[in-house]
């Protein structure tokens, strides 16, 4: 009973605290993310196989869409640049990718990280190149994929009352159009 009086109290002051919240008080929208995304910059790294690529690279105005799809994927793009490097031939690139992802929630640091990351559409310049990137996709794939899962893309603020609360009850996340409700199982 005390557990229900204390939950109760819980929920009643975060409506009264953050006036502005949507319907699921437990939700972060897309232009939230996309807001983070933004403040947070580039993510770089760099990768190559000896003797046939390397490529120093930084992945930079990451967008997200969430929920547009059956399949409860959230969906993002970002323009990946960078030097390429194809035997001996060192050229400046750019690549805009489009990926759909999984996210999951990680309760004890209070934040979103991706998984499972697919690369759907990509484009890129100088043109003349973009035959070889075709040939290394499935190692950028996995590069960038590996650096997604230890990278959050959305943190809660500890100095957030709703998302103090948000991150002492929030178990999972369910994709819903247009924002990820982070589930507490309590309801």
């Amino acid at each position: 009973m005390k557990k229900i009086k204390l939950l109760f109290l819980t929920l009643t002051s975060i409506l009264a605290v953050s006036p502005n919240i949507s319907a699921s008080p437990f939700s972060i929208t897309e232009s939230q993310i996309n807001q983070y995304l933004q403040e947070k910059g580039a993510i770089a790294d760099k990768f190559g196989l000896p003797g046939l690529f390397f490529l120093d690279y930084e992945v930079r105005n990451l967008s997200t869409k969430i929920g547009q799809t059956n399949d409860k994927r959230v969906e993002m793009s970002g323009t990946l640049e960078g030097l390429f490097q194809f035997g001996n031939k060192n050229l400046p690139g750019k690549l805009n990718l489009t990926f759909d992802t999984v996210p999951y929630y990680n309760s004890e640091e209070g934040a979103v990280y991706l998984k499972k990351m697919r690369i759907l559409r990509w484009s890129g310049e100088p043109q003349q190149y973009m035959q070889q990137m075709q040939t290394i996709m499935p190692f950028l794939n996995e590069n960038v994929a590996k650096l997604l899962e230890h990278i959050p893309v959305y943190t809660l603020d500890k100095n957030n009352m709703r998302d103090v609360l948000i991150k002492k009850f929030a178990k999972k996340i369910l994709i819903e159009q247009g924002k990820l409700t982070l589930d507490t199982g309590i309801f």
